[in-house]
């Protein structure tokens, strides 16, 4: 991977996916949900998979996982918290 791809995952992760939903977060039965997770899905895609260690279990495996996942998954857990806020936990029944 070169400095280029790393500035396009930055820039479609922070300045259009981020900066787009971080004050604007729906609810999550709504469209715009999905939407948003369309959205998330395709930066993922967009990047393809890389070869990761997974130290699940007694023996550390390697799977495959989208390059951007990290960021992207780090980035979802912050808009789902915010959601939460926003809409209450009494809307989820949790």
């Amino acid at each position: 991977m070169n400095n280029k791809i790393v500035s396009n995952i930055f820039k479609d992760v922070y300045n259009r996916f981020w900066k787009k939903w971080r004050d604007n977060v729906p609810f999550r039965d709504s469209d715009q949900w999905n939407v948003l997770l369309s959205e998330a899905d395709a930066i993922k895609a967009r990047y393809g998979t890389r070869l990761v260690r997974k130290r699940e279990g007694p023996i550390p495996t390697m799977e495959e996982e989208p390059v951007a996942a990290s960021i992207v998954n780090w980035f979802m857990d912050e808009l789902e918290d915010r959601e939460r806020e926003k809409y209450g936990k009494e809307r989820h029944g949790d």
